[in-house]
Order: C-alpha cells, then sequence, then structure tokens
C-alpha cells in the first residue's frame, strides 16, 4: 500500500470515528450544552483567503499545534486519565497520570495511531505545500525519550523527517521565533498570544471540536485577540 493510500485511509477512518462520537454525544433539555460559536463576535477567513494573502510572499515556514488543531486527540487522553485497567480497576498510569513518565511515552508513541487528522489541518498543510512552503509542528506537550508523532505525520501528510518541537508546557514564543515561522495556527489562547509575542508571525486560530469542548473549553477565547478564525475547523 502506497504512502498516499495510506494517509487517505487513515484520515477517512478518523474522521468517520470522530462522526459517530459526536453523534453518540445528545443532550436533554437538563443537559448543560456548550456553544461552539460562542457569541460570533469574530472574523472568520478561509484557507482560500489565506492563501491569497500569500500570494506576493515566497515560501514561507507554517506551524500548525498539535491537540485540537491538526488532530483530534481527546479520546487517548481520555482514556489515559480515566482507564480502569490497572490492579482492582485503578488506572494503569497511577493517581497522577499527567506526571508519569509512561503516560507521556503512551500519549506520544502506542496512542499516537488514535490522533484523528482534522479536515481543516489537511487542507492548510495541503495550500501551503502547493505553495512550497515549510510546514512544522509545535506543541506544549511534554516530550519522552522517543516518539513516534513525527512518523505518523509523515505517513499522513507526505513530508519528510517533519520537524515537531515540544515545548514541554513552556511558551511557544521562542521555537516560533528560532523557526522563523510567519503563520501559525492553532487552537488555544496561549497558541494566539505566543505568536503575537513573536517577532512576525501571523496566528490563525482553529475552532475545537464540540466533543474537545465537552471536556475542554479552558483559553479559548475566539477573537479575543483579533486574530481569525478558519472556518469549518471544528472538523
Amino acid at each position: 500500500m502506497n504512502k498516499m493510500s495510506v494517509r487517505t485511509i487513515a484520515i477517512l477512518l478518523g474522521v468517520a470515528v470522530l462522526f459517530m462520537f459526536s453523534a453518540g454525544c445528545t443532550t436533554t433539555p437538563d443537559d448543560t450544552s456548550v456553544d461552539t460559536k460562542q457569541d460570533q463576535s469574530y472574523t472568520t477567513i478561509s484557507v482560500s483567503e489565506i492563501a491569497e494573502s500569500l500570494a506576493d510572499k515566497g515560501p514561507i515556514t507554517a506551524g500548525l499545534d498539535l491537540d485540537s488543531t491538526t488532530f483530534y486527540t481527546d479520546s487517548a487522553y481520555y482514556y489515559g486519565m480515566t482507564n480502569i485497567d490497572g490492579p482492582n480497576g485503578t488506572n494503569i498510569f497511577g493517581d497522577d497520570p499527567e506526571n508519569n513518565s509512561a503516560y507521556t511515552h503512551a500519549i506520544n508513541n502506542e496512542f499516537v495511531g488514535y490522533y484523528m487528522p482534522k479536515f481543516a489541518a489537511v487542507d492548510i498543510v495541503n495550500m501551503h505545500q502547493e505553495r512550497g512552503d515549510t510546514v512544522i509542528f509545535i506543541t506544549k506537550k511534554h516530550s519522552s525519550p522517543d516518539e513516534r508523532i513525527s512518523d505518523y505525520i509523515s505517513v499522513l501528510f507526505g513530508i519528510d523527517d517533519p520537524t515537531v518541537i515540544f515545548t514541554n508546557g513552556t511558551t511557544k514564543t521562542p521555537a516560533i521565533n528560532a523557526e522563523n515561522v510567519s503563520v501559525y495556527y492553532g487552537d488555544s489562547d496561549g497558541d494566539i498570544t505566543d505568536s503575537n509575542a513573536a517577532n512576525n508571525c501571523t496566528p490563525y486560530r482553529f475552532l475545537r471540536n464540540k466533543m474537545t469542548l465537552q471536556y475542554n473549553d479552558l483559553n479559548y477565547s475566539l477573537g479575543e485577540f483579533g486574530e481569525s478564525v478558519v472556518e469549518n475547523s471544528d472538523i
């Protein structure tokens, strides 16, 4: 099976599962719902409009966040935090998974196959590749001695030896500057403010999926910093 076939199958399967999860997440009148549109007091932009804004520029470096931007990863984190597969129904990663190196290793390795690529991210990466841009990935994830995220990205997006930078929970601004990133895509407030603090980087906000917002609506102030929101970037 060639690389393009693997990539296409992975994307289709990922989105199919995502739709299945979303369809199963129904609410009753008494349930608390999350408004993914918020008050819609923000400017939206399409992938083609971003391409048009770059038409007079030569090849640039574009950066993307991973969780909730390039990939829907909530299912991996949910299992890691709530599983009952340890002795007597305990969590296999202990009482504090986030501070367990085995959990971090699993998120960056064994669980990578559960990362579901978002259509909008595929469109963004394709657009930049067609322009001849360099596409890299900067994440606040914590690193581990080895990781398979790079291999996964290579197969899905056809990027040989992709650059994946882990900032270990710290600001992304130094990495954005060091890599001369001109545009950066991310879902969180920190993605936007870190980009704004960089030397010359335009941030674009990705929408979080409805399922993501059921568990994480923090640091998500659409348009708060004057950034444009990528249309249909929740899927």
